[in-house]
């Protein structure tokens, strides 16, 4: 089967990227739960798609940490750890920190209006409860901030690592009150790089990331 093709129903740029997606989805939103085992012909037959592009996906996805592969039982949803969780958002604070005091820095005039501009649709979608797109655009804000330090090894390093923690941060998102939280403090973020102080964005920035860690204990506890 081509990767540009439909699928009984599935019309995609890339078969595989779009049962990845689907299945990240599902994994987020909790209809599949830690655990679970994810029995190959079901889910064929779910998402209408042969075995070999589904395979492929699973692949990716035991990559980015959404799944484990045990060979003699098959495909489950990973479990989530408060270990994991305190060095994803340990190791995150210092990368994001450094990624705002570059794009700071290397502010071309425009970047405060971007994010603005991303953080308003957001907005939208926390007042509608649309805890998806507002997870999807809180991902795109992020990347449009690193992005701009300009730095291309810091951000094929976050970019790597943002797909291998995004169940974390999606399930500390959903958390009740961080969407609204996360909304001031994209404000925040955008008042800093207006001012023009990449010092006092990075420490800001930094302590933010830092604040989760305790509610990712107490999710994942």
């Amino acid at each position: 089967m081509s990767n540009e093709s439909q699928s009984n129903g599935i019309i995609h740029k890339s078969l595989v990227d779009t049962i990845v997606e689907e299945i990240e989805s599902r994994i987020i939103k909790g209809e599949l739960k830690p655990g679970e085992r994810l029995i190959e012909q079901v889910m064929c037959d779910f998402l209408r798609v042969s075995r070999s592009p589904l395979r492929e996906a699973f692949r990716i996805l035991e990559n980015r940490g959404f799944v484990v592969n045990n060979a003699r039982k098959g495909v489950f949803v990973s479990e989530l750890s408060a270990k994991d969780a305190v060095d994803i958002y340990t190791i995150r604070a210092s990368l994001e920190s450094l990624a705002i005091y570059l794009a700071v820095i290397n502010d071309d005039g425009t970047l405060a209006d971007r994010l603005a501009a991303i953080n308003s649709q957001m907005i939208k979608y926390a007042e509608a409860g649309d805890t998806w797109n507002y997870s999807k655009n809180n991902q795109y804000f992020h990347e449009t901030l690193i992005n701009a330090s300009n730095n291309k090894r810091l951000i094929e390093m976050l970019t790597i690592f943002g797909k291998q923690t995004v169940r974390y941060r999606a399930e500390v998102m959903f958390s009740k009150g961080k969407m609204e939280e996360s909304i001031r403090k994209h404000e925040d973020i955008i008042q800093s790089i207006k001012l023009g102080d990449p010092e006092a964005a990075e420490i800001m920035r930094k302590k933010s990331i830092l604040k989760n860690i305790e509610i990712a204990l107490k999710l994942f506890s």
